[in-house]
């Protein structure tokens, strides 16, 4: 989203003045020291319309992550069962040790697979996409790392025909993936836009219902 800096403090502002419910969160989370880690705040990376819903529906869930962080921690810590696939090996260990300190790693799967995310060719058939190969999850969240915009896309793909009735496929920063929007088979879908932890501006984050 290309915006001038006097349009992304206006788009903050009118989103602050229309979801003051937010404004308590946001603030807390920008000005805390661990500002800069979700991870350490307990909290996704997500706008917080998103975290608000999904901590209704996904305690307890059987959630496929690409990417871990601060939803793996989160959701584990609320009871859910998670398998995670991170390519980036030190962030993959500090959220082991967060998942320790929690006493919740016996309820997480974290495993590590490369991905050149740099040149990432023929991505679609790569182990780090095709790790998702079952339709054995309620949640599949789809948060991993994106220097093309084309691989959540394509992670998108691959999860969609697994979805069974009742699952949800989350998708983050969804404004760069809106195509999504018109070529999907979910029964409905919810684009729950707002301010977000550990970052100054506005964010969108999308539920697909199966």
């Amino acid at each position: 989203m290309n915006l001038s800096n006097t349009q992304r403090v206006l788009r903050l502002a009118g989103a602050l003045i229309r979801q003051p419910q937010f404004t308590p969160s946001y603030l807390s989370s920008n000005l805390a020291p661990s500002r800069h880690s979700p991870l350490k705040q307990n909290l996704p990376w997500w706008s917080f319309a998103a975290i608000q819903e999904a901590d209704r529906l996904f305690p307890g869930k059987r959630i496929f992550e690409w990417g871990s962080g601060g939803s793996t921690l989160r959701y584990a810590r609320m009871g859910a069962q998670i398998t995670a696939i991170e390519d980036d090996s030190a962030w993959l260990a500090a959220v082991q040790v967060a998942l320790q300190q929690a006493g919740v790693s016996n309820r997480v799967c974290l495993r590590h697979i490369p991905c050149d995310f740099d040149a990432p060719s023929d991505f679609a058939r790569s182990s780090y996409c095709l790790a998702l190969n079952n339709s054995s999850w309620d949640v599949v969240i789809i948060d991993g790392q994106d220097k093309t915009f084309n691989e959540r896309v394509t992670c998108f793909r691959q999860a969609e025909p697994l979805m069974h009735a009742g699952s949800i496929i989350l998708v983050d920063d969804f404004w760069r993936y809106e195509q999504l929007l018109h070529s999907n088979r979910a029964q409905s879908v919810r684009v729950l836009e707002s301010v977000g932890p550990c970052r100054i501006g506005v964010s969108s984050t999308a539920l697909f219902f199966y």
